[in-house]
């Protein structure tokens, strides 16, 4: 069920769905997947239908149904049956920004691993041709290192928070 017309914050809910809709579009990423993501980030509650996602954005199903498949895929949203319910119900995958950076240090750790197997194939070019490879391997080992570091930081926090200790943000 989407929100109702006298949801006190539905013109908040509204402005945050249309701010993070603009940020994805600056990144690259369809409008309409970041209005859905946005919507589903603070819509309530927090389980809804393709017709609530269409009815609270004012778009047709079809384009909801072209933005689900998308974030279905992305791992960023998942699809939940309900007793009693003959329709699909969509929410943000519980972990999902959490699992960001696990992803961040495998992606950098495969670009790394591809820079050094290129500085390995071209070890017998001059060093000028290097160069650039050498670059790109250093970037992303250097990154390999602070994406782990602040992965390892993100899991402590986590696991302070889920035993009392953290600060309950």
């Amino acid at each position: 069920m989407p929100e109702t017309p006298d949801d006190p914050l539905r013109p908040e809910r509204e402005a945050f769905t249309e701010e993070l809709a603009q940020y994805w579009e600056n990144e690259g990423l369809p409008r309409m997947d970041g209005r859905v993501l946005g919507h589903l980030m603070v819509c309530s509650p927090a389980l809804q239908t393709a017709e609530d996602i269409a009815t609270a954005l004012g778009i047709s199903r079809g384009s909801v149904s072209t933005s689900m498949r998308m974030a279905v895929r992305a791992g960023a949203v998942e699809r939940v049956t309900v007793p009693g319910s003959r329709r699909h119900h969509y929410r943000v995958r519980p972990g999902m920004w959490r699992q960001e950076i696990d992803n961040r240090v495998r992606q950098a750790t495969a670009v790394r691993q591809l820079a050094e197997d290129g500085l390995k194939r071209l070890a017998g070019a001059p060093p000028e041709d290097l160069d650039r490879l050498r670059d790109l391997y250093e970037m992303y080992d250097f990154l390999v290192g602070e994406y782990s570091a602040i992965r390892d930081r993100w899991h402590e926090r986590e696991s302070d928070r889920d035993s009392g200790k953290g600060t309950g943000r």
